[in-house]
């Protein structure tokens, strides 16, 4: 999972460079909006087995969701309504349907030990690859924000 995750992250970092300006469209604001939803589902589903993960992974913006909210007011500003109404919504359910993928593989018939899997995962792959995450967005934030407005710019 973290491997997935730290090519998603380059993907989306890596390409404002690579791909030219009208390559992209509202797919790739989905695709941004998706991982900070993502990263924002997994802190609060594992917040229920250890609430201080939220404070772990926070960000130069907050908490995940904090961080999730500062992507998304980027990723919308200046779209129509219309516009960023379909993109919030198409990430929000892109993000439910990985991040329920990614639990339930785990759930079993003993309570016990899918609680056991669960906190696992959380400790070893969710809560690592939402610092990834949250690292490489402050780290790289202009270069975020110069493949979001190339994205805007290619509509």
């Amino acid at each position: 999972m973290k491997k997935f995750v730290l090519i998603a992250i380059m993907i989306v970092l890596g390409l404002s460079s690579a791909v030219p300006a009208f390559a992209a469209d509202d797919d790739v604001l989905v695709r941004i909006l998706t991982r900070a939803n993502i990263a924002n589902n997994f802190t609060e589903y594992c917040a229920q087995f250890d609430h201080s993960i939220i404070q772990r992974t926070r960000s130069a913006f907050g908490d995940t969701r904090a961080l999730a909210q500062h992507i998304r007011g980027e990723v919308v500003a200046g779209l129509p309504f219309e516009e960023a109404n379909q993109i919030i919504i198409r990430s929000a359910q892109a993000a439910r349907a990985s991040a329920l993928l990614a639990v339930r593989r785990l759930y079993g018939p003993n309570p016990d030990e899918e609680r056991t899997r669960l906190t696992e995962w959380c400790q070893h792959s969710a809560e690592p690859s939402v610092q990834d995450f949250v690292n490489a967005h402050d780290q790289n934030h202009d270069q975020l924000d110069v493949f979001i407005e190339n994205a805007k710019k290619s509509r």
